[in-house]
């Protein structure tokens, strides 16, 4: 049996940066859906209202998802930091002396 615990290694990539991407491109998509819909505005305006709200949905959850991984992360979370300082603030954490 082994007596050390095991940890956890990051390296620079979050999944939560996976799912804001994705969310920011699923927003890009509605409003592209949206603003088509609005040259037909008077016969479409529940789906207008739908793209639009689901378009502002998906840009704002992922901006809090991007801005939560910032602040914890204290780097960007869809690309690694690989600086000396993050390089030696990882091996400080992950293996302490």
């Amino acid at each position: 049996m082994s007596n050390h615990a095991m940890k956890r290694q990051s390296h620079g990539n979050h999944w939560m940066g996976v799912i804001a991407f994705i969310l920011l491109l699923t927003g890009g998509a509605f409003s592209g859906l949206w603003v088509v819909t609005l040259a037909d505005l008077p016969a479409n305006k529940g789906m207008n209202i739908t793209y639009g709200v689901l378009a502002l949905g998906c840009l704002v959850f992922s901006v809090m998802i991007f801005s939560l991984l910032v602040r914890q992360l204290r780097h960007s979370p869809v690309l690694p930091d690989n600086t000396p300082a993050e390089i030696n603030r990882y091996l400080a954490k992950v293996r302490p002396s």
